[in-house]
C-alpha cells in the first residue's frame, strides 16, 4: 500500500499498527505474525462496538409527517431536496433535466404550503406524480409548517427569510398515538433541519437503495447520477452497511483556512483549537451528498447530533457539521458506514464550481463546444452544482432554463 498516509482513515489505523509493533519489539516473544495482527484488525472484530448517533426523535417520538403528493418507491433511488419558496423555472430547470438523463426514481422535495407556492408550481409537481406500479420519474411533495423568528427569538415571523431566520417544525414527530409533540430541538435555520427531514424520508428506502442531497436551486442535471454507482448486485457485501460519497470543493481554489465563511462556521461550532487542524484540508460540501440508505441515514444522524451538540446556529453552520464529521473521524466505526468516500473537485458524479471564480470555467478546460460541464478528465459531469458562478455558464443554463419554459407553455 502506497502513500498510505494521504488517507485520513487509514493513517490513523496504520499509526495504531505501528504504534502497537513499536510496544511489542520491547519484548520479542510477544510479536504477532502479519497474519494474527490483520485478525486483530479486523472489521468484524469490531461490529460489535460501532457508534451509533442517536435518533432525531425524541422521548419515544416518531416521524408522522406525511407526503402531500405522491408516495415514495421505497425499492428504487431518490434525490432529495429543500425546495421552499422558489418560482416555476427553478423547479422546471432541476426536473426536466433530471427526466431526460433517464431517471426513473424518485425526487422527494420539501416545498411551501399550497396556498404559498408561486403559480404553475402545484399543477407542475403533480404532473410528475407517478400512480403505483408507474415507471418514470415520480415527484413526492411535503409541504412542511415552520415557526420561524426574527432575532429577537421570540416574535414570530412570516417565512424563513431565505434561511436566515431560525425556525421550528410543527407536525414532524409524533407520540405513540400519533399525535403531534412539540419539535424537540431549539430554533434553527432551515438550511440545518432539513438533515431532520432528509433522514424521516430516508426511512422510506430500502437499506441499499441510493439517495442524493442535493441543492435544487443551483444544480441540473447532465447524465443519470445513479447509472455507474457500486452496487452490490450478487449479495456478496455486508447488508448491515453501505457507501457514503463525499464531493470536495476545489482545493487549489480554497482550503477550509483560507474560506473566511468555512472556518467561521468550523470555529463558531467547535472552537478554534478543535477545527485549527483542518484548516489545510479541502472544503467538503454539505449541499452534494450520495450514499447507500443505510449509510444516509446514519450520517443524517449525525449531523442532526451536531446542532444539538453545538447549538451553532448561524447560516451555514450545517457545512461545518458536514466537515467536521469527516476530518474529526466522526463517521469512522459508524454503525451502517462501511467506507465514506470523498471525490476531488471534477472527479466525481457531483461537480461542485462554487470556488471557481478567478478565471472562466472554458478556459480551465470544464466546459465543452456544446457547453456541457466537464470533469478534469474531459467526461461529463452528471452534475452540475453552483452553475451560476461561472457567467458564460450562467448565460447559457438560464437560456437553456427559458427554452423549457417555453416548451412547458406550448404543451
Amino acid at each position: 500500500a502506497h502513500q498510505w498516509d494521504r488517507d485520513h482513515e487509514l493513517n490513523k489505523h496504520l499509526k495504531e499498527v505501528r504504534k502497537s509493533l513499536e510496544e511489542k519489539l520491547s519484548n520479542k516473544s510477544d510479536i504477532k505474525t502479519p497474519a494474527e495482527l490483520r485478525s486483530e484488525h479486523h472489521p468484524a472484530s469490531i461490529l460489535e462496538h460501532q457508534n451509533m448517533y442517536p435518533s432525531p426523535a425524541k422521548d419515544g417520538s416518531h416521524p408522522i409527517v406525511e407526503p402531500t403528493f405522491g408516495q415514495h418507491r421505497s425499492h428504487v433511488d431518490a434525490v432529495f431536496a429543500l425546495a421552499e419558496g422558489y418560482d416555476l423555472k427553478i423547479y422546471v430547470l432541476f426536473i426536466e433535466s433530471l427526466k431526460d438523463t433517464g431517471f426513473s426514481g424518485d425526487l422527494v422535495l420539501s416545498v411551501s404550503a399550497l396556498d404559498q407556492l408561486k403559480p404553475g408550481v402545484e399543477a407542475y409537481l403533480r404532473s410528475y406524480v407517478k400512480e403505483e406500479g408507474e415507471e418514470g420519474l415520480n415527484v413526492v411533495a411535503y409541504t412542511v409548517s415552520w415557526t420561524c423568528y426574527e432575532r429577537d427569538g421570540v416574535t414570530e415571523a412570516k417565512g424563513a427569510n431565505e434561511g436566515v431566520r431560525k425556525c421550528q417544525l410543527n407536525g414532524m414527530y409524533g407520540d405513540e398515538n400519533n399525535d403531534p409533540v412539540d419539535d424537540p430541538f431549539e430554533p434553527r435555520p432551515v438550511a440545518t433541519a432539513r438533515y431532520e427531514l432528509y433522514w424521516a424520508w430516508s426511512l422510506r428506502y430500502d437499506d441499499h437503495s441510493w439517495l442524493m442531497l442535493i441543492d435544487s436551486r443551483d444544480a441540473y442535471f447532465q447524465l443519470n447520477p445513479f447509472a455507474y454507482l457500486e452496487r452490490d448486485v450478487n449479495g456478496s457485501g455486508d447488508k448491515s452497511d453501505g457507501v457514503l460519497y463525499f464531493f470536495e470543493e476545489n482545493a487549489e481554489a480554497s482550503t477550509i483556512g483560507q474560506s473566511t465563511f468555512n472556518s467561521k462556521w468550523l470555529k463558531e461550532a467547535y472552537g478554534q483549537s478543535a477545527v485549527e487542524p483542518f484548516f489545510d484540508k479541502p472544503i467538503i460540501c454539505s449541499g452534494s451528498t450520495m450514499g447507500e440508505k443505510v449509510a444516509i441515514e446514519s450520517y443524517l444522524r449525525g449531523m442532526v447530533a451536531q446542532f444539538e451538540k453545538t447549538k451553532c446556529k448561524a447560516k451555514g453552520c450545517d457545512q461545518g457539521f458536514h466537515n467536521y464529521l469527516y476530518y474529526s473521524g466522526g463517521l469512522q466505526n459508524v454503525k451502517g458506514i462501511r467506507e465514506v468516500k470523498v471525490f476531488e473537485q471534477g472527479t466525481g458524479t457531483i461537480n461542485n464550481l462554487g470556488v471557481l471564480r478567478s478565471k472562466p470555467l472554458s478556459e480551465r478546460g470544464l466546459l465543452d463546444e456544446n457547453m456541457n460541464v466537464l470533469n478534469w478528465d474531459k467526461s461529463i459531469s452528471p452534475v452540475a452544482h453552483q452553475w451560476d458562478r461561472d457567467d458564460e455558464l450562467n448565460k447559457h443554463v438560464k437560456g437553456m432554463r427559458l427554452r423549457m419554459m417555453n416548451d412547458l407553455r406550448n404543451k
